[in-house]
């Protein structure tokens, strides 16, 4: 057993290549950017923006090789395995009101904990927001962060900075397994810098002023939208831009030719952000229209809904042609998808059988990502012992060739023809939609 949460561990350091292959395999594509801004002059508190459960570690845990220790909420620590567990898989507990007054007080020891870790130069990760919630907002951060930052302020041996880290996680689902996923590093806040620039001020306000910096820096990193009862509006206002095929290839290039050539994943989050923010300056600029295009947009979006039909298929319709051509596609994959069942079953069963318990939908993809870590070697062994045993080795080689990519082709089948059958609704049902707003 590690004497301290942080020390190194060759068993934790083995496990977690495979920990790093599953959690990147889990998406359909993993993109980590601004890992130039991590400084190595100083100590780190990483934070987070929070909207997927469990993932959100784990997306950051398999951004680097470094050494991270993590937070969690108290109560996941009750059972004496659970606790033991997630010491070995560097997760520290932290206390909240809701837990009770009495259990608060055991902050001074994860502070103390957390300070150490800081010290001895291993990246502390926190979530500030203090839970999960699944949208492209920010709740009012805790306070939890700047009162580690004043410790290890306190408790360092010399005068290395002390940085603030903000981390931008963007999901493009929340809920279906096989999405993508950006972990996007901003520019460090060097909190000691400040915290001594403001040293005569009372320390409440230096603390409101500090959760103002962070949730700004934190608002940077994502796509953001402000959390008030045009949210919903907003968002499908900015997809139906975002995803029509036009609008996204004009907004990219000015974006491109004013800020230089984004990557990967950055361009869809740009041209997202560029459509949010023209939806917020409608607000800003003229309530009265902004108020009537929002109500139509919710209408087409509730009627959408009801439909079963994609924002993604309403912005960029499909032609008949290219209808045809999904349909051909989703023939021909056909046969390698209902093996992929078959094999899967081991693995998504479980999951089927999980969900049933699992009443907070955030945690779906948690669910998902975990029986298929714990299953994914039994699986395979299960499979090998079959196919050797029922055919010629070059038949059951063959077949365990054909296994391996078969989960994640069960998922990205399925997202497929959800996309046609949702082209395929919209064609057919779109005039008895609602008004088009774009």
């Amino acid at each position: 057993m590690r004497k301290n949460i942080q020390d190194k561990d060759s068993f934790y350091w083995f496990l977690k290549l495979f920990v790093d292959w599953s959690v990147r395999s889990s998406y359909s594509r993993y993109q980590v950017e601004g890992q130039e801004n991590i400084p190595d002059d100083g100590y780190m508190i990483w934070t987070a923006n929070h909207t997927n459960a469990l993932m959100d570690p784990m997306v950051i845990l398999s951004s680097s090789m470094c050494r991270k220790v993590f937070v969690a909420r108290a109560d996941i620590f009750k059972k004496s395995w659970a606790r033991k567990a997630l010491y070995f898989l560097r997760v520290m507990p932290i206390y909240r009101i809701r837990d009770g007054i009495q259990a608060v007080k055991h902050n001074d020891e994860s502070i103390a904990q957390a300070t150490g870790v800081v010290l001895d130069g291993v990246p502390f990760v926190i979530y500030p927001e203090a839970t999960h919630r699944p949208k492209h907002s920010l709740l009012k951060l805790s306070k939890g962060v700047f009162h580690i930052a004043e410790s290890v302020i306190s408790n360092r041996k010399d005068d290395r900075p002390v940085y603030i880290q903000p981390i931008g996680i963007e999901y493009s689902d929340y809920f279906r397994f096989r999405g993508k996923v950006l972990v996007r590093f901003g520019e460090p806040f060097n909190i000691s810098e400040y915290m001594k620039e403001h040293s005569g001020e009372p320390e409440p306000v230096v603390l409101l002023q500090l959760r103002e910096i962070l949730s700004k820096r934190l608002a940077r990193e994502i796509v953001y939208i402000p959390d008030d009862e045009d949210y919903d509006a907003i968002w499908e206002y900015a997809k139906l831009k975002a995803d029509n095929p036009e609008y996204y290839r004009k907004t990219l290039a000015d974006i491109e030719a004013a800020e230089g050539k984004q990557r990967g994943l950055l361009k869809i989050q740009a041209v997202d952000k560029r459509a949010v923010a023209q939806a917020l300056a409608l607000r800003e600029q003229d309530p009265e229209a902004a108020r009537e295009l929002f109500k139509k947009v919710d209408e087409q979006r509730l009627w959408r809904i009801q439909n079963g039909i994609s924002v993604y298929s309403i912005a960029n319709e499909p032609s008949g042609f290219k209808l045809f051509l999904k349909f051909l596609l989703a023939l021909l994959g056909l046969p390698y998808y209902l093996f992929a069942g078959v094999v899967g079953s081991i693995k998504w069963i479980p999951v089927v059988l999980a969900l049933r318990n699992v009443k907070d939908d955030a945690f779906y993809n948690t669910a998902r990502y975990g029986v298929r870590l714990g299953l994914a070697i039994p699986a395979l062994i299960i499979w090998s012992l079959v196919y050797f045993l029922m055919f010629s080795w070059q038949v059951a080689l063959v077949l365990l060739l054909l296994s391996l990519p078969s989960l994640k082709y069960l998922y990205d089948y399925g997202r497929f023809f959800r996309i046609f059958s949702s082209d395929l609704r919209w064609k057919i049902r779109k005039k008895h939609a609602p008004e088009r707003v774009l």
